[in-house]
This record gives structure tokens, C-alpha cells and sequence, in this order.
């Protein structure tokens, strides 16, 4: 079969492009404008791949130079991103991700042979009604939005992603939407809690670690666990035109839990301290219900076994 991964440089893309790779009677194309800090060493192995093409553009002209392909499924991770990047830029974030995902569903509606297009929306979408407490806990899918009135720079990435979701469902083309919750990995980049931790526990000029929001509860989803669940709920007819978390189906910990845990990998003995400085755009808590997703993919979630290769994986980067 024939794939396009949008963002295909990036964490996921690359990820979900090698677990395609493996069965050799697959072709991957990718897009990428390499906009991002991307992962070099990956991509050029991947590039280095007979049944790979790497086209190095952004979305904007996408009719243009792919009017002779024909794809089965089209992986949508194209997006500005990145908490910082967002709240600098909340009117390019808002504009260029609706504009891109236009211009991917008309370019979707050429295609002859397209099974699905699948969508990667964000758990942001959920962040004013988990805060405001009027969703369970863990959260479901169904849930209505709920949008602050104070136009955080912040909320235009999830704005942009919930617009992304309207567009998918008014496209008429066969699509499924997912939701992830902090997917991490080794070479997921570096604005991650997980590096940015293991990056403070490892330097040696300091005794002590301030944690800012050390109380906030996240769920963490290893990242070959959430390709296995993306690829077979992509695959499955009965996911047609759905909406799907991915993430973990363990239980959630706080950061402060989390720090403990990279420490005692790293066998560092530290302080840890709790800031006094307070992320208020930061949800407090994030945990998906993923009774829905889990039944495509009846395997266990290992966060401890994840967690280890992940920060030995830092650990040789940050020394090296």
C-alpha cells in the first residue's frame, strides 16, 4: 500500500514510517518543509529506504507537486506546535493549521484509491472542560468543547486542531481522528517534560531541582505503544468516521512522581523541590479514557520499561 505522512520528519512521523517500513510491500511518501528540529539521523535512514520518498515542502502548494501520486491512507501531522512557539505565534499557529488542513482534504478528494484520511487532533481539545470540571476523569471522547473567553495565545493551537476536527467531518471523505496524550520516546525532541528532567537530574553543578507544577497528573503513552494502536485503529473499517484517544490505559502520575522515578533510573540522588511559580495555561491534570481505543490493540502498556529507554536514550545524548 501507499502511505503519506504529513510532518513525516517529525516524532511520530518518523515512528509511524518505520513501523510501515517493516512490511516491505509498502511505499511511504513524506512531507516535511524541516521548519522543526527534526530527527536527522532518522530521516536520513529513512530516506536511505528504496520505498521511501522524502519531499522537503510545506503543505501550501501540495496539488502541485503531487498531482501524479495516488495514496490508500494519508497520516496528517503537519502542524505549528510546541507551547511557546504557540502562545509567540497564535495567529500564524491559527491560520496556517486550518489553512494546511484545507488544502490536505482537497487534495484528499483527488485521490482515486484513498481508504482514509487520518487526522491527529490534540488533548488540548479538552483542557477549559477538564479545568472548569465538567467532563469525567478519565476523559472521554464525547465530550463537548468548551472554549475560554479570555483568548489565551495558548488556546489557539487547540482551536486550530477543534476546526481541524469540524473540517474532517464536513469533508464527505472517510477519515478517523485521534487524540494524543503525551506520547513520548527517545529523540522526541526537547521541550518534553521527560528530557527536560533528565537534563536537570544528570548536571552535576546542581545539588537541587525546582519543579514547576510537581502536582500536575499527566498519563504517559510510550511511543511504539501509540503507533501499534494508530495503525490498527487506521486499518479497521468499524473506525470510520470516529474520534479515538491515544494514550495510556495506566493510571496517571504527577511530575514530581515522575522526577523520582528518572532520578532512581539514572542512580542520582538529588533534592527535589516543589516551585512556587505556577503554570496557570497548564491543565492539571490529563488522563484519556481508552476503553474505546484499547479493544484495537489488546496489548499492556509498559511505562516503566518505556520510561528507561527513554531517558538511557537522554541520558548517552546529553554525556556524549
Amino acid at each position: 500500500m501507499k502511505y503519506l505522512i504529513t510532518g513525516g520528519a517529525g516524532f511520530l512521523g518518523i515512528n509511524l514510517a518505520e513501523q510501515l517500513l517493516e512490511n516491505k510491500k509498502n511505499k511511504v511518501y513524506l512531507i516535511d518543509n524541516l521548519s522543526k528540529n527534526t530527527q536527522k539521523k532518522s530521516l536520513s535512514n529513512l530516506i536511505d529506504n528504496k520505498n521511501v520518498k522524502f519531499i522537503k515542502k510545506d503543505l501550501s502548494d501540495i496539488l502541485d507537486y503531487l498531482k501524479i501520486y495516488d495514496f490508500d491512507y494519508i497520516f496528517h501531522f503537519a502542524a505549528i506546535l510546541g507551547v511557546q512557539k504557540v502562545i509567540d505565534n497564535p495567529y500564524d499557529t491559527l491560520k496556517d493549521n486550518i489553512q494546511t488542513t484545507i488544502k490536505l482534504i482537497n487534495f484528499s478528494k483527488k485521490q482515486k484509491r484513498l481508504k482514509k484520511i487520518c487526522f491527529t487532533s490534540t488533548s488540548e481539545v479538552y483542557a477549559q472542560t477538564l479545568e472548569k470540571k465538567l467532563t469525567k476523569y478519565p476523559t472521554p471522547e464525547n465530550i463537548d468543547f468548551l472554549i475560554s473567553k479570555d483568548f489565551n495565545p495558548r488556546s489557539a493551537y487547540f482551536l486550530s486542531k477543534i476546526v481541524g476536527e469540524y473540517l474532517m467531518n464536513y469533508s464527505k471523505l472517510d477519515f478517523v481522528i485521534f487524540r494524543p496524550h503525551n506520547i513520548f520516546g527517545p529523540n522526541m525532541g526537547f521541550s518534553h517534560v521527560i528530557p527536560q528532567l533528565t537534563k536537570k537530574i544528570l548536571d552535576k553543578k546542581s545539588k537541587k531541582i525546582i519543579i514547576t507544577n510537581s502536582n500536575h497528573k499527566r498519563t504517559f503513552c510510550y511511543i511504539d505503544f501509540a503507533i501499534n494502536l494508530i495503525l490498527k485503529i487506521s486499518h479497521d473499517k468499524k473506525s470510520s468516521k470516529k474520534i479515538y484517544n491515544i494514550g495510556s490505559p495506566n493510571s496517571d502520575i504527577s511530575i514530581m512522581q515522575l522526577a523520582k522515578k528518572i532520578m532512581k533510573i539514572l542512580n542520582v540522588k538529588k533534592k527535589l523541590l516543589q516551585s512556587k511559580k505556577i503554570e496557570d495555561n497548564s491543565p492539571k491534570k490529563r488522563r484519556p479514557d481508552m476503553n474505546k481505543s484499547i479493544i484495537f490493540f489488546k496489548s499492556k502498556h509498559n511505562f516503566d520499561e518505556g520510561l528507561h529507554k527513554t531517558v538511557s536514550w537522554y541520558k548517552r545524548y546529553f554525556l556524549s
